[in-house]
């Protein structure tokens, strides 16, 4: 495995959560040891932020995409107390990369330059008949391409070669969303949650006669009511860590956005990234050192 497959493995679930939770065989298994005396790292802060500057520039996989969308637009256009960013957010057959959520509903598909393009038409079939805007975020060789095979109304942002967002063509914004699909997207509590607001009842049937009858329901409401209740109840049941993202390194927000952590291994990062000057890195007996 070369050097930069053997970096991009920092930024993964497992890794992450095995560092959360001192344990230093999972570790030792992604060959960590070698990455820092690559970067000559002394602590976890250290070799985090050498390594995401390292994949900026040799690199780009999907997580640096991901995180730089957090920090650009979610942070930098928006606001963590407002908006929400979502990942792999369940579509139909497809997951949508990121979807960004503040008074309408954005859909970021993101193509790497290690990315086919095959599935792409199938994608934005479903992404825009969900989500009220949608861009394709893409490297800078596959822009023709990528507006060769996407309809007019999807929009298409550059990841430039200097790791800037540059849009090139804005999304038609639409406000009229597949019910049916925004049901089998959402969870059970979420569609209900949305139809008992619609009712202004609570809705008591038995389980297997719920989806049906939250569906007779919302497909009577009026489309721009369900699309804000949509927001609405995706905003509350899947925010964002903003504690966390705003403690943890920059190079960690899409982690914090895009992967499942206990309460304990939030703390347990948060101390070893903030006690960067004493917290050092385990050797290879699974020792400190």
């Amino acid at each position: 495995m070369n050097i930069e497959r053997k970096v991009a493995k920092l930024f993964t679930s497992n890794c992450l959560n095995a560092i959360a939770n001192n344990d230093f065989s999972s570790i030792e298994k992604l060959k960590i040891d070698e990455i820092v005396q690559y970067f000559e790292a002394i602590n976890y802060l250290d070799l985090y932020e050498r390594s995401y500057s390292f994949l900026e520039k040799n690199y780009r996989n999907e997580y640096i995409y991901k995180n730089m969308i957090a920090r650009r637009i979610l942070m930098g256009r928006h606001s963590l107390k407002s908006s929400v960013l979502l990942s792999e957010f369940r579509v139909g057959t497809n997951k949508a990369d990121l979807v960004l959520l503040n008074g309408c509903s954005t859909c970021y598909e993101i193509k790497t330059e290690y990315d086919s393009l095959i599935r792409l038409e199938d994608q934005l079939s479903s992404y825009t008949q969900l989500f009220n805007k949608v861009f394709v975020v893409c490297a800078s060789k596959m822009i023709v391409d990528v507006h060769h095979l996407i309809p007019d109304n999807v929009g298409i942002i550059e990841f430039t070669d200097t790791c800037k967002l540059k849009t090139i063509r804005e999304p038609i914004e639409k406000c009229s969303i597949d019910l049916e699909l925004m049901m089998k997207s959402l969870r059970k509590e979420e569609y209900l949650f949305i139809a008992e607001k619609i009712y202004k009842l609570k809705i008591d049937v038995p389980n297997t006669q719920i989806f049906d009858y939250c569906f007779n329901i919302i497909n009577k409401a009026e489309p721009e009511f369900v699309n804000k209740l949509f927001l609405k109840t995706l905003k509350k049941t899947r925010k964002n860590n903003i504690e966390a993202i705003n403690s943890l390194p920059i190079a960690l927000t899409n982690a914090l956005i895009s992967f499942k952590f206990s309460n304990n291994n939030i703390q347990s990062l948060k101390k070893i990234f903030m006690e960067n000057n004493s917290y050092v890195l385990p050797n290879s007996e699974g020792k400190t050192q």
